[in-house]
């Protein structure tokens, strides 16, 4: 278990961990000239059989930037007021820190007992109790202690270890992140990363990437709360020791993550919840910092209503930063107010990226007010039944592997169409829709080939790619037919006009080669017009009567298919070249260039350099 220290400065957390495990955190010179903690403390220690690790963290309002990086949501706090103070600001926003950041549970203890009279310490306590009330640690027990007497460190030393005994087994199988917030040499070693576990394990030779620039790195080495072990996981704090990587090249505010979820983001929306005593309301494009984990950057929070955000209330907002962060859906954020140098309030994570343009439209606003942050499988469904889920990205920005994807699409009943997670409902009514327009169009236009799919996929954004997929699933199904970049119903047969009928009479017999003439050998053979006849002969490859393999030859496809067979034999001794396909075919060498790039296209052949290999199917040739 972590135990998170918090409280106004001076109030003696660093003597209380002191006093629990005989280290003083306080390493920094300019923090034992100044007799206050600037940067985070570590210590460890065990009790009854228990590792416990102390996070010091500093109290005075001008760090606590360091304070919030000390603070994950699995930790355990400790939030400590002193007797001859009570309750000091500080004591009042690291509380709304530790809540913002989900925090669960914790103890409040009252130190420097030893410097006042027992009923000031009864009302220090009352105090604390109006401080907590409605927060996490509402009802948690206080511990009345005094670091220079000894009095009630045993005390704390028992409700520390009964709690690592009730503290559930959180360990998650997600993918691994890191939060760093130290890095530094080791001679012999090499570079070392500190930090807390946020989600998944880690073992040693473990692959992993930097989050500030993707750097792959092997784990070489491993410590958890400061003993050597095999593997950390969620909660734990880490020490790490890597190969790959310069001392320059990591420092606070990185992360060390599983190469699958790195994706550094600028913008991401989030549910805000102001903290109730911020002197003002939060406007539109407000400045403020964001603290995510170790990492920082400033900021601008976008509404999405048009009212602004008053204390005590919450919002769903855009966010826009200056330094990319790698937040996660559900992550916590802090924000704090740098005029102000207070905490204005925070929130979590639900969606990565901001649109460029219409960012509060309908479909967005339902999109977030539909995500869950805590519940990835009915997120999840409630997204699937009106819009595609890209499941990889969908893996990526929840931080959860594509097999738990896989296993929470199941258990919703979702299909797969081209990576895209939907619910059958909204599959059957693209396919209804789709299917509809077709039917009326065939009765309409019973000469048209079909329709383009910006005739078929109408709609707003997710509704036009619900249908996409569709239309696609309905081809590979075998109840749609495309041809030339139009859509039919399988069972459709345009019927062929007279006027086309009567032109395809003239030219199939001359047609009816391995080596047809070119159009405008045709065209003087029947004595016309080489634009006009090259224009009236379009027709046919609409209707699969040619197959049009150059701007001046058509083939019956009949005979394309015997050229197919002769690629698929020479293919089968290896890459063949065009004079190969040349000799065993006996077409001319202009002509095997056109066919053969004409293969190319329809990719049925792939060129290298001099050669080709059959790559598609020999009915993707069917298509003009």
């Amino acid at each position: 278990m972590i135990v998170t220290l918090a409280g106004h400065v001076d109030h003696g957390k660093t003597s209380i961990v002191r006093a629990l495990t005989g280290i003083d955190t306080d390493r920094l010179a300019e923090e034992k000239r100044r007799g206050l903690t600037i940067d985070l403390g570590f210590a460890y220690a065990d009790i009854d059989d228990a590792r416990i690790g102390f996070v010091d963290v500093p109290g005075h309002h001008r760090f606590v930037h360091n304070m919030v990086a000390g603070v994950a949501g699995h930790q355990y706090a400790l939030l400590v007021v002193a007797a001859d103070d009570g309750v000091m600001p500080q004591s009042r926003e690291h509380l709304q820190i530790l809540h913002l950041l989900g925090l669960t549970a914790g103890v409040v203890v009252v130190n420097k007992t030893d410097r006042v009279e027992p009923t000031r310490v009864e009302q220090v306590q009352q105090d604390i109790r109006a401080l907590i009330a409605g927060s996490f640690l509402e009802g948690a027990d206080i511990v009345p202690l005094s670091c220079e007497t000894g009095t009630g460190i045993d005390h704390l030393r028992s409700h520390l270890s009964a709690a690592v005994r009730s503290r559930p087994d959180d360990r998650d199988s997600s993918p691994f992140r890191l939060a760093i917030d130290r890095a530094f040499t080791l001679r012999g070693s090499g570079v070392v990363v500190t930090g807390t576990v946020v989600t998944g394990t880690v073992a040693v030779e473990d692959r992993l990437v930097l989050g500030s620039t993707g750097k792959p790195v092997r784990v070489r080495g491993l410590h958890v709360q400061d003993t050597v072990a095999p593997a950390a996981a969620a909660g734990d704090r880490a020490a790490i020791n890597l190969a790959g990587a310069a001392s320059d090249e990591v420092a606070r505010g990185d992360w060390l993550l599983d190469p699958t979820v790195r994706e550094p983001v600028r913008q991401f929306a989030a549910e805000l919840a102001v903290v109730d005593d911020f002197p003002r309301v939060v406007r539109h494009n407000a400045p403020a910092h964001v603290y995510h984990a170790a990492s920082h950057s400033q900021a601008r929070i976008l509404l999405l209503a048009s009212a602004p955000v008053a204390p005590g209330t919450g919002a769903i907002i855009d966010v826009a930063c200056g330094e990319p962060l790698q937040v996660k859906v559900g992550d916590r954020v802090v924000f704090r107010d740098h005029d102000l140098e207070r905490t204005l309030g925070g929130g979590r994570v639900l969606d990565l990226g901001i649109p460029a343009t219409r960012r509060r439209q309908d479909a967005r606003q339902r999109r977030l007010t539909a995500t869950r942050p805590g519940d990835a499988g009915k997120t999840l469904a409630a997204l699937a039944a009106w819009r595609p889920v890209a499941a990889d990205a969908f893996a990526r920005h929840w931080n959860l592997r594509g097999q738990r994807v896989k296993e929470l699409a199941k258990s919703a009943g979702l299909q797969v169409l081209d990576g895209h997670l939907l619910h059958p409902n909204l599959v059957a009514e693209s396919t209804r829709h789709i299917e509809k327009i077709l039917a009326a169009h065939h009765q309409r236009h019973p000469h048209s080939g079909g329709l383009g799919a910006e005739n078929l996929c109408t709609g707003d954004e997710a509704m036009r790619l619900a249908r996409r997929l569709a239309l696609a699933a309905g081809v590979e199904a075998g109840a749609l037919r495309t041809a030339g970049g139009r859509y039919a119903i399988a069972s459709h047969q345009a019927t062929i006009p007279p006027d086309v009928r009567r032109l395809f009479r003239e030219v199939e017999t001359l047609l009816d080669s391995i080596q047809p003439p070119s159009l405008g050998d045709i065209a003087k053979r029947l004595k016309r017009s080489f634009q006009a006849f090259e224009r009236d002969l379009r027709a046919l490859p609409a209707f699969g009567l040619t197959v049009r393999v150059s701007d001046t030859r058509h083939y019956l496809p009949t005979r394309l298919l015997e050229l197919a067979e002769v690629a698929i034999r020479l293919d089968a001794d290896g890459p063949f070249t065009v004079r190969q396909f040349r000799d065993a075919t006996g077409v001319g060498r202009n002509v095997v260039v056109e066919v053969l790039e004409h293969f190319d296209a329809k990719g049925f052949t792939r060129r290298s350099g001099d050669t080709r290999r059959v790559v598609g199917e020999r009915s993707l040739l069917a298509a003009p």
